[in-house]
């Protein structure tokens, strides 16, 4: 009889990757949304492509990191962190020129906050030692493989 052993990930893990599932759909939306493309979510925001270019990039980044965290590469948290930090940074542009110009409005105001939290509680969240050892920061003892 063959004995396996299904490895969970911890439960900081899961909630981290949950966060950034929403994170990165709410960055592809605006990014669509600042691209001029109608998406029915009762609000409109303006053509703006400097924002659309960095809510894309923030987009994308965080794609690679799900995909490192689904795929349970020993890179994920480091790709993870860096993607954060790069949002954080992005983030922090927007509120500054949305406070600055008044563009987009109500919506644009409360978005830039609240995944500005989701954004930093994942932060916070990967310094945990049980993300760091199960994303692979510095191989500590990590059951996922490359």
């Amino acid at each position: 009889m063959m004995a396996t052993t299904a490895r969970r990930r911890p439960a900081v893990v899961t909630l981290i990757t949950v966060l950034i599932v929403g994170e990165t759909v709410t960055f592809l939306l605006a990014s669509l949304l600042h691209l001029g493309v109608p998406i029915p979510l009762g609000f409109t925001q303006p053509q703006l492509i400097a924002a659309a270019i960095v809510e894309g990039l923030i987009w994308l980044f965080l794609s690679v990191s799900l995909y490192a965290l689904f795929a349970h590469r020993t890179w994920a948290w480091g790709v993870t962190l860096a993607a954060h930090i790069f949002s954080v940074a992005g983030v922090g542009v927007g509120i500054f020129e949305t406070s600055r110009s008044g563009a987009g409005g109500e919506p644009n105001f409360v978005y830039h906050r609240v995944i500005m939290v989701a954004l930093i509680v994942v932060l916070a969240l990967l310094a945990t030692p049980a993300a760091r050892a199960t994303l692979g920061h510095g191989r500590l003892a990590s059951p996922m493989k490359e």
